[in-house]
């Protein structure tokens, strides 16, 4: 085999060998200072162009920027307890997270819509020994929003496992919201429960 080349395979085997370390390297406050750039970037965008009333624009930010780095096992076992073990037996698990993303991007449309092209800024951090708090702050027009990441590693990579939106628990919120279904309804009626409205 041609030297080139195998000097070519053997940097692709380095590079990919190290990006676990590199990404476990990287710390939470770190880590969502990358996100949130990434969002900031969007959202100028959207701003210059007069998308941050659509809907589906700010859905497909959402989708791309922050979605992905959603632990949704842990959220929407935070969600769904006492009966997530209920829901994962009855292979219903996806559905659950459809609904649980659902909710999100609802959650988040709020606080995104009102960008009015100022930073986003990183405040607070707190290291706790299994898990880790960043807050971030957007301004609005009006006033702004205080986000709270709350985040832990999974598999080497760094999740949000829940957040707040102006102190107000994603989890905690929705699972009080279903209280009465989780006491009483089926599942598929439970799942649904977080979507009350028939527009996601």
């Amino acid at each position: 085999m041609h030297p080139l080349i195998i000097r070519g395979q053997l940097l692709l085997i380095f590079l990919l060998l190290t990006l676990p370390i590199q990404a476990q390297a990287m710390d939470a406050r770190s880590y969502i200072q990358q996100i949130t750039g990434e969002l900031e970037t969007a959202l100028k965008a959207g701003k210059d162009n007069g998308q941050l009333q659509d809907r589906a624009f700010l859905d497909s930010v959402i989708d791309r920027h922050i979605i992905p780095h959603v632990d949704q096992e842990q959220l929407s076992k935070r969600i769904f307890q006492p009966r997530w073990d209920e829901i994962v037996a009855a292979g219903k698990r996806e559905q659950a997270y459809q609904a649980v993303l659902q909710s999100l991007r609802r959650t988040y449309r709020i606080a995104l819509a009102s960008y009015n092209g100022q930073t986003i800024e990183l405040r607070d951090s707190q290291d706790k020994p299994k898990y880790s708090v960043v807050r971030v702050y957007i301004r609005t027009s009006d006033d702004g929003h205080l986000i709270d990441f709350a985040l832990r590693q999974v598999s080497g990579q760094w999740r949000v496992f829940d957040l707040s939106v102006d102190g107000v628990v994603v989890s905690k919120t929705l699972n009080g919201a279903i209280k009465q279904s989780l006491q009483t309804a089926d599942l598929d009626s439970l799942i649904g429960a977080i979507n009350p409205s028939s527009k996601p």
